[in-house]
């Protein structure tokens, strides 16, 4: 099938009919442009988009001004799903209709709680989203300490490998906590 500009792939159209499950629910169409469809109810809008650049179909939740992904939604109910999403790229009609559907379908499964505009449950995204940025930070800091950790545990500096293995503590593995405890037990013997 020949590739097209994201703007005639019919994707307005063919999202206005897979979303209109979001108008029995009380939503209203807000805006239909060739690659942005936005519904909205109260403090509560819904974004279908196609990337212009990216071919990336994708879906967010806007609550008061803050947005969330969909995975984002997902993940409050069931994160292995959300972990496996990866936004559909499409770059043909075809494309355009399975990736949508699929995000319909998602979006009908998981939303309910995001687009019923529940307070409650935006401030359990809200929390989810920061212990995902703290994890993220967490293990970002691993994997950068990781490798000096263990070259200074290699060479024998066990006072720099002990203080280096004790920042990422909670991350460590099993082998890990060992040369920790090792290091920790070698650097105060050289300290006696």
């Amino acid at each position: 099938m020949e590739s097209h500009g994201v703007s005639d792939l019919r994707f307005a159209e063919t999202a206005t009919n897979l979303f209109s499950f979001l108008q029995q629910s009380g939503f209203a169409e807000l805006e239909v442009l060739p690659t942005l469809v936005r519904y909205g109810n109260g403090s509560v809008e819904v974004h279908v988009y196609h990337g212009h650049r990216s071919f990336e179909i994708g879906v967010e939740i806007e609550f008061r001004g803050t947005s969330y992904a969909l995975s984002e939604v997902i993940r409050s109910r069931d994160p292995a799903i959300a972990e496996a999403l990866r936004n559909p790229i499409a770059s043909t009609e075809e494309g355009v209709l399975m990736g949508l559907r699929t995000m319909s379908s998602l979006l009908q499964t998981y939303g309910a709680p995001a687009y019923s505009g529940s307070s409650l449950f935006f401030e359990g995204l809200e929390r989810q989203r920061e212990s995902w940025f703290e994890n993220y930070a967490d293990d970002t800091l691993a994997s950068q300490v990781r490798p000096k950790a263990e070259e200074a545990f290699r060479r024998g500096d066990y006072s720099r490998a002990a203080a280096l293995y004790g920042r990422i503590r909670s991350r460590l593995t099993p082998a890990e906590l060992k040369k920790l405890s090792l290091a920790e037990k070698r650097r105060s013997d050289r300290s006696d």
